[in-house]
């Protein structure tokens, strides 16, 4: 039976809809989007203010490198570059799991700190940033509430969000309920959907966001690197776009002499062994800044796992089959510990004054990655793992049967869990945002969540569990985005982001570890052997 909805339900519906409508007409008399007034520095801004609408600039993603780069915007009527930072956090207090200590206070001694780190790096390039805190808990006291404000730098705004859990009905595959007397039940899993509401409610009102879990330290410099990056990717989409191939082409590549080139082994529609190939407006759409995980070597834990004998440096995976080339060090210089990991000392959790020796890598290895130059100033980069099907090509570690004494029918991984290099959140433009909503992501990328593409309920457990919404597996699944990590030392290190509990060294097995300065080498010997293979031989 359907149910006719009523004058307040249509009401209601149309005020959810208004922001979206209103922004998408003035994107077609201002295609940059929206830019709003600074607000007095006297106090401290709030969240629910509406943005100006008589002061339109264009917000591309060259205007917001602009912003973002240039110096602090001191005068009151420059537009300052705005930024969203949310956090998503499950418990205030540490349960005892994970390697973690229980009842240890997580939102004051880790989340807290962390949190303090971006914001400030942002704040000192004289952006605008307000915090909005998405916690799992059921209530944050005006105390702790305080605590958060009161250590926040002066005219940062702060919402929260408390006992944002969503309710949901278990279902089974086929949508039917699991139990015909089912009651709604809470959905945990469910958390890490909730800041989509947050950006579709605050869209018009800030230029970046970024939405990661509560111990992901996100920096300035991440930001910055990931605006130029994107820039670079759509100046490539613009020059494609005006070619008569609508293709772009890298400048002065190695002569290829292939006779023949690899086939695809799965749903991809290109090889393993694509290297300087043309890129078409599409490909390029797809192209997307990624970013890596790590932990820091904590020399503090006794009789530490990898710190016992010489595993970490000489028995990590794939070492045999893809050993390092390090002569990038004196070519481009070493990866700098500093931008992801130089936390002040005396944390418990992160350990001070890192060496790019201490970095460690978990989420993937190089069996998942491949190389390929790409044209203009992206270079040599890294392609990380992908759906078969969204692939547009790089050249795998593994051409060449490099892996067949170890596995003979090894294929390349795809969505392959523990090697997808799981990045805990994203980061994106409001241009960007729309686009994925609009173009990229079947479904959308906003709120509501209905339809056919979410099979009616997006909690249930096909649409993805708490990785599918702040990991990025929708982007890099679903939307079909490539990942790419540059193989430029200074780059790289702004790809890298740390991981503040610091606690999976204590919890996972020795063998999916391995030091970033190692895997950035197995990446050089991979690209060396591109290389090779472009003369034809055998």
């Amino acid at each position: 039976m359907q149910l006719r909805m009523s004058a307040k339900q249509r009401l209601l519906s149309l005020l959810i809809a208004l922001p979206l409508l209103i922004h998408l007409l003035l994107l077609i008399v201002h295609p940059g989007g929206l830019s709003t007034h600074p607000v007095s520095a006297s106090i401290h801004r709030r969240l629910s203010s509406q943005p100006s609408s008589n002061q339109h600039q264009q917000s591309d993603l060259s205007h917001l490198l602009s912003l973002a780069t240039g110096p602090p915007q001191d005068q009151p009527h420059q537009s300052p570059f705005r930024v969203l930072f949310i956090v998503t956090t499950l418990s205030e207090y540490d349960k005892g799991t994970r390697g973690t200590v229980h009842g240890a206070d997580r939102l004051k001694d880790l989340v807290l700190p962390i949190l303090l780190d971006g914001v400030s790096s942002m704040i000192e390039r004289g952006w605008h940033v307000d915090v909005y805190l998405i916690c799992g808990f059921s209530s944050l006291s005006p105390e702790r509430r305080q605590m958060i404000q009161d250590a926040l730098p002066q005219n940062v705004g702060l919402e929260v969000w408390e006992d944002a859990i969503p309710f949901y009905y278990e279902k089974k595959f086929n949508q039917q309920l699991k139990r015909e007397d089912a009651l709604l039940e809470i959905a945990p899993h469910g958390l890490s959907r909730q800041h989509r509401y947050v950006v579709r409610d605050k869209l018009l009102e800030y230029d970046f966001f970024t939405a990661f879990e509560d111990d992901m330290r996100i920096m300035a410099d991440h930001v910055v690197n990931f605006l130029e990056m994107s820039v670079e990717i759509d100046k490539l989409i613009a020059q494609a776009e005006s070619s008569p191939d609508r293709k772009v082409y890298v400048e002065n590549p190695v002569k290829d002499q292939r006779t023949k080139r690899g086939k695809s082994m799965d749903k991809a529609t290109v090889g393993n062994d694509v290297i300087q190939d043309p890129l078409t407006v599409e490909e390029l759409r797809r192209l997307w800044p990624g970013f890596v995980r790590t932990e820091v070597l904590d020399r503090r834990i006794d009789n530490h796992p990898l710190l016992n004998g010489d595993y970490i440096t000489k028995n990590y995976k794939w070492k045999s089959e893809v050993p390092p080339l390090y002569n990038y060090e004196t070519e481009y210089g070493p990866i700098d510990p500093n931008i992801c990991c130089n936390v002040p000392s005396g944390r418990e959790r992160t350990p001070s004054n890192p060496t790019k020796n201490d970095l460690l890598l978990w989420e993937t290895d190089i069996s998942a990655m491949g190389i390929r130059h790409y044209p203009g100033s992206i270079g040599w980069a890294a392609a990380m793992t992908v759906e078969d099907k969204a692939d547009i090509g790089s050249y795998w570690s593994g051409e060449g049967r490099v892996y067949h004494n170890v596995d003979p029918d090894m294929k390349r991984p795809r969505r392959v869990n523990s090697l997808i290099g799981q990045q805990a959140g994203w980061m994106a433009s409001r241009s960007q945002i729309l686009y994925f909503d609009q173009h990229a992501c079947p479904g959308g990328f906003l709120p509501p969540f209905d339809g056919e593409e979410w099979y009616n309920d997006s909690l249930q457990t096909r649409n993805g569990a708490v990785e599918f919404w702040s990991g990025g597996y929708q982007l890099f699944g679903r939307c079909s985005f490539n990942r790419i990590l540059s193989l430029d030392p200074k780059r790289f290190s702004r790809q890298m982001l740390y991981h503040g509990s610091n606690n999976k060294q204590r919890t996972l097995s020795m063998g999916k570890f391995v030091r970033f300065v190692d895997f950035m080498g197995q990446l050089y010997r991979v690209k060396e052997r591109a290389i090779e293979s472009l003369g034809g031989g055998d």
